[in-house]
């Protein structure tokens, strides 16, 4: 049994009230701020939600006008004052739909046709409900949206495991609008390793990091404009990524390992890495709000949220930090923020701290919105630079030997015929 100091318990009640009471002190100046700056939120699940609930998935957007399951709809966001959304184009790993690529990840599976299905709703959600939404890309697209009164709709994609091994897909997602790709979800992919959900996977590519066509996925990336995202992945994809790319890295959902020691945080020693040193890489980190990912629960809170955001802006910078609910995407909230309509709560907590409206403005968006330029100013310097040709080395179906109709081979010019016949290894009968 363990023994409790009454007085301690009263005296903690009492600063955490205390605490509380003067970020609410603050509730007005923070949904000022936010009606004049924009608040970006980099991780944001509810296509999912629209998926999962609705065998006709489109037929549910009217609804979003008003309450819908789970934490976010229209008049919540409202209420929160929510300026950007990355809206998140997600399906499972394999393992929690049943399917399998085997160890090699050839096996088809459905993450691609799901990944386009996700795209598709996010874009017709906008479009269904353009009095409050507006398609964005650029932090100008940004501040189009947001001076129009209306939420700036970004799209980010989360795993590579929905691209099919493919790069070629990847540069189709880019022509969609993708702005961020997180290099992996709870699994493991062709291109990177993944820290799991958790618990620890058996390590897949050399030093637990980036495959060779996960190297190239990051040059495609900086090419693309796309933003390499390093949530969920391992510390050594984190660190080889970091090394890779020639544009910024972001953590679209994340907190500070030091601060509760869960896989999906990032550690001090790859913090070290991001600033304008020498040997360092500029990058922004958005503090997630998901509860085993910040501290014990119950009693996880909006402090606990701000802990995070102060702890990684006093390694990095407060320039390099900002917000992410991940809402929709988790079972458990933090007290304080239990939906959509609770932002105001996390941005008066910093201010009850004494950062300053400049730096909020920062964390809202600005950060964000520094580093999306920045990877689009790289882009457009590799604009002449050649799409990679790189495949999966593990792919058996390149050259397409097959597709010319079976044994007659109905579908080819009688020249590539003889060539493809030349392809094939012959051997005398004995």
């Amino acid at each position: 049994m363990v023994k409790i100091d009454l007085w301690a318990a009263v005296s903690l009640f009492a600063l955490i009230s205390t605490v509380q009471s003067d970020a609410s002190d603050f509730l007005d100046q923070a949904i000022e701020l936010m009606e004049s700056s924009p608040l970006l939120d980099t991780h944001i699940d509810l296509p999912q939600i629209i998926r999962s609930l609705h065998r006709r998935p489109l037929d549910a957007l009217p609804q979003l006008n008003s309450s819908f399951p789970g934490h976010v709809d229209i008049p919540r966001m409202r209420e929160g004052r929510l300026g950007g959304a990355f809206w998140t184009v997600w399906a499972p790993c394999y393992d929690v739909v049943d399917e399998d690529p085997g160890a090699d990840f050839n096996t088809p599976t459905n993450g691609l046709r799901d990944a386009l299905e996700m795209v598709d709703i996010i874009q017709n959600m906008i479009a269904r409900h353009s009095q409050d939404l507006q398609y964005a890309r650029t932090s100008s697209e940004v501040w189009d949206a947001f001076r129009a009164g209306k939420i700036a709709s970004l799209i980010g994609m989360e795993g590579t495991h929905l691209l099919g091994n493919s790069l070629g897909a990847l540069r189709i997602f880019g022509q969609l609008g993708i702005r961020y790709l997180t290099l992996t979800h709870t699994c493991h992919s062709a291109f990177a390793s993944s820290v799991g959900p958790g618990t620890p996977l058996d390590d897949v590519h050399e030093g637990n990091g980036l495959s060779q066509l996960g190297r190239e996925l990051v040059k495609e990336l900086n090419r693309l404009g796309i933003m390499v995202d390093l949530s969920h992945t391992t510390p050594a994809t984190m660190k080889q990524a970091i090394e890779l790319s020639e544009a910024p890295v972001v953590w679209t959902h994340s907190g500070a390992r030091t601060l509760w020691d869960h896989p999906r945080n990032v550690p001090d020693d790859v913090l070290a890495l991001i600033g304008d040193g020498p040997g360092q890489k500029d990058g922004v980190v958005q503090s997630i709000f998901f509860p085993p990912f910040l501290g014990p629960y119950p009693g996880t809170n909006t402090t606990h949220v701000a802990n995070h955001i102060e702890y990684i802006a006093g390694k990095i910078g407060r320039n390099r930090v900002g917000i992410a609910s991940d809402y929709d995407g988790m079972y458990l909230t933090a007290e304080g923020l239990e939906d959509a309509s609770k932002y105001p709560n996390i941005v008066a907590e910093l201010l009850s701290r004494g950062w300053t409206p400049e730096e909020m403005r920062g964390v809202l968006g600005g950060n964000l919105m520094r580093i999306m330029d920045q990877v689009d100013a790289v882009s457009e310097r590799l604009k002449d630079r050649l799409p990679s040709s790189a495949i999966w080395e593990k792919r058996t179906d390149l050259p397409s030997t097959k597709w010319g109709g079976g044994g007659s081979h109905v579908y080819w010019p009688e020249d590539v015929k003889v060539k493809v016949e030349k392809m094939y290894l012959r051997h005398d009968e004995l």
